[in-house]
């Protein structure tokens, strides 16, 4: 009986034992899959800093075009400011000249000439 017993425990230790197999088996699987996944995840990581590293100069030379565009704005503005100043002076002065005119158009003088004996003060 005692070799039944043993018999016994052996057959439910191994069907444990073939039982806890199977489930690291599917560990093994389980952790070589993740294995892949992060060695892909290293190379997208990988390429990514690459791929920024080769953006930063040319972020950074478009950073400095549009700065200079943005001061080459203000400065067209201030420029753009003066014209307007100059014209509204000439549209000033135009202005002061058409009344300048349009008065001298309609300003008569008359000239009278006198004949006859001089006078001469004593």
């Amino acid at each position: 009986m005692d070799q039944e017993l043993l018999d016994g425990i052996r057959q439910v230790v191994r069907e444990e034992i073939s039982g806890v197999k199977d489930d690291v088996s599917s560990l093994k699987g389980d952790v070589s899959s993740l294995k892949n996944d992060v060695s892909s995840l290293k190379t997208d990581v990988s390429t990514l800093k690459k791929d920024v590293s080769e953006m930063k100069p040319q972020l950074e030379e478009n950073t400095n075009i549009v700065r200079a565009l943005l001061a080459n704005s203000e400065e067209h503005g201030a420029q753009l400011d003066q014209l307007e100043h100059r014209v509204s002076k000439l549209e000033g002065s135009q202005k002061r000249q058409g009344e300048l005119e349009a008065y001298l158009k309609d300003h008569h003088h008359q000239i009278v000439i006198e004949t006859g004996e001089p006078v001469f003060d004593k």
